[in-house]
């Protein structure tokens, strides 16, 4: 029997672009962060040839905008994107659930609903859970345009997960995938897409709320700089 040939390592390139973008999705590397070559290849220990093409790939993603004389920035979230993505995931994830979670075993959903019963440390696992809860929806329907859609965005709903998770709603966000979870397990169809519903525009809130929060924040900094606080 021939042994299969050994899978090729990832590049050089491929790591740092990896790495960095792991980074800026998991929010280690907070939207509006200025960045540097310098400091990238630092701490990506790497040298300035993989990071330029990182920095370029990301760039093309729009997870990064590159300003000529200032620098690397993270791209912020901006009101007008999360309101454009989660007008698309509205009226994609619920019409999934309604018409294609039948296509999920039921095991699956027992799994889920046992994972997301029980509290989990904020951290990356339960981050890449969540994604692959939605997801399974998606691929459900066997489109390829939803699902090339979703894979598309992707990175950047990841981001917004983590956003909502320091806004609070790590704990909400577990009992609303509970609650879509059982309606599923049950066969209430209905009410499992208005659960599943409930829960991104509950998630829309929550990133609504932190860009809100950071503009505000913004403000002040702005005003402060600018003598325009209480007392100076």
């Amino acid at each position: 029997m021939e042994a299969k040939p050994a899978k090729p390592s990832p590049s050089l390139k491929q790591i740092v672009y990896e790495d960095l973008k792991r980074q800026i999705v998991s929010c280690e590397i907070l939207p509006g962060a200025q960045l540097t070559e310098e400091a990238l290849c630092e701490r990506l220990k790497a040298s300035r040839t993989p990071v330029r093409d990182a920095v370029s790939r990301l760039e093309q993603e729009q997870l990064l905008t590159i300003h000529p004389k200032k620098g690397i920035f993270v791209n912020t979230v901006s009101l007008a994107n999360v309101s454009e993505l989660f007008e698309a995931r509205l009226r994609i994830e619920p019409y999934a659930v309604r018409h294609y979670g039948n296509r999920i075993r039921d095991d699956v959903y027992a799994e889920s609903i046992a994972y997301f019963s029980v509290p989990h440390p904020k951290g990356a696992e339960q981050y890449i859970r969540d994604d692959a809860f939605h997801q399974r929806f998606v691929e459900a329907t066997n489109n390829r345009y939803l699902t090339m859609f979703y894979s598309t965005v992707k990175d950047q709903v990841m981001r917004y997960r983590v956003l909502s998770a320091m806004e609070g709603r790590l704990l909400d966000s577990s009992r609303e995938h509970c609650e879509v979870a059982e309606q599923c397990l049950r066969g209430n169809w209905d009410r499992a897409a208005e659960a599943m519903r409930e829960h991104i525009e509950n998630s829309k809130i929550a990133i609504l709320n932190y860009v809100m929060d950071q503009n505000r924040d913004a403000k002040n900094i702005f005003a402060v700089v600018n003598g325009e606080s209480a007392g100076v």
